[in-house]
């Protein structure tokens, strides 16, 4: 019973700062989009460091934006730009689970390896991963790690990626479920996803990023069939982080907006500061095709806004340039590795570096897929979650579904 009443307590304080961070994003569509726009770039970076893989943010960042990747980065980075379409655009897990998993999939696949075509789940599987989630809709986190959960255990943890992928998707589709964020479910037709996960604007509904969570202040395992506690509270600290962060990115704005109001006439600053807030990363070649400038007004213009403070050079170096606002550099600074390999973090909690190994690793289930273990499972977390019931049906919410 205690061990009940802290997952219910721990689930309740995650649940109360989401909810905090979605009602700031929700007032403010630009705070919202530029909010996106950092985190699922941290979040993709973050999801292959989870994997063991070598990747820094900012040569992922380089790659979007120029093509071109340090070479010891170009194997996770393509990684991570396969994941940071589906992380933008999660598609319709409620309204279409086939089509929504299997790109799931598709972007979860290891650059060069195919995957064990026995771990495949048959299409009329996939309903039931969402479903295990919609049960649970009113407590969006908890619909996510349910569905997260059914799919580890369906495919016997053959892609850990993929796991964190349904937990977003669904934690996100089950907060337009309830009516607490808009539909964002956008045509993929509307951008194309080949030129580059950094130019699409972000549809999606999550607030709770996994791959973030567990390493933003240092190394927790991922495990949805057993670790439910340790990330409701990585995730509580990560949202509490994010809730003053908010803040600085609602200054910078302002910072922006008090920049255009002082420029002049038709100064084009207008028209740079209003790119910057779709496009939080820039290089002079950028600015001078959506500007349509030459680069020495380019260089001018982006020179103003560092002076400003309203910029930062990301590479610190005389070529090849680029710059973020600084909230964004500064977070891909800190990210260093995105799960920090390079930094050391992961050694801080799980020993030297050599011994690193990644979370697919870590926690596999070696056991054949048997549908009453999985049902005991869901009936333990439904166990665990019927204090939180009453207090959410209380304030208002609806009961899950009986099944």
């Amino acid at each position: 019973m205690d061990y009940q009443m802290d997952i219910g307590s721990r689930l309740l304080s995650a649940e109360t700062h989401a909810a905090r961070v979605e009602g700031i994003l929700l007032a403010d569509p630009a705070l919202a989009g530029l909010w996106r726009m950092e985190t699922s770039l941290l979040e993709a970076a973050a999801s292959v460091g989870l994997e063991g893989e070598r990747i820094s943010t900012q040569g992922m960042v380089l790659r979007l934006t120029s093509g071109t990747a340090v070479e010891e980065d170009a194997r996770a980075v393509e990684m991570a730009l396969k994941l940071l379409t589906v992380i933008r655009r999660p598609g319709d897990p409620f309204g279409a689970p086939v089509a929504a998993l299997r790109r799931i999939e598709a972007a979860s696949a290891p650059i060069g390896q195919t995957r064990d075509e026995g771990d495949r789940l048959e299409d009329a599987e996939l309903p039931l991963v969402v479903e295990a989630g919609r049960t649970w809709s009113h407590v969006p986190i908890l619909a996510g790690w349910r569905a997260a959960a059914s799919y580890a255990f369906r495919s016997r943890r053959s892609s850990p990626v993929a796991e964190r992928l349904v937990f977003m998707a669904v934690e996100g589709a089950a907060r337009h479920l309830q009516g607490l964020s808009p539909d964002q479910r956008a045509g993929r037709d509307e951008v194309d996803e080949t030129a580059g996960g950094l130019l699409m604007p972000a549809t999606a509904g999550w607030i709770v990023p996994p791959s973030v969570s567990l390493t933003r202040n240092g190394f927790r395992v991922w495990s949805p069939m057993t670790g439910l506690a340790t990330f409701l509270e990585a995730a509580t600290r990560s949202l509490s982080h994010d809730l003053g962060h908010l803040g600085t990115l609602r200054h910078e704005l302002a910072r922006l907006t008090a920049m255009t109001s002082s420029a002049h006439g038709r100064s084009r600053l207008v028209d740079l500061i209003t790119y910057l807030k779709a496009q939080p990363v820039i290089s002079s070649a950028m600015v001078m095709d959506h500007l349509g400038v030459t680069r020495r007004t380019a260089l001018s213009l982006i020179g103003e806004l560092v002076e400003a403070g309203c910029l930062s050079n990301l590479t610190a170096r005389g070529t090849s340039r680029f710059w973020a606002l600084p909230s964004l550099a500064a977070r891909m600074g800190h990210a260093g590795g995105a799960g920090a390999i390079r930094g050391g973090i992961f050694a801080d909690r799980e020993g030297p570096r050599g011994h690193l190994k990644p979370s697919g690793q870590l926690d596999r289930l070696r056991e054949e897929r048997d549908e009453g273990q999985l049902d005991r499972i869901m009936a333990n977390l439904d166990t665990a979650m019927s204090g939180v019931d009453d207090v959410v049906r209380r304030a208002g919410g609806p009961r899950p579904r009986e099944k």
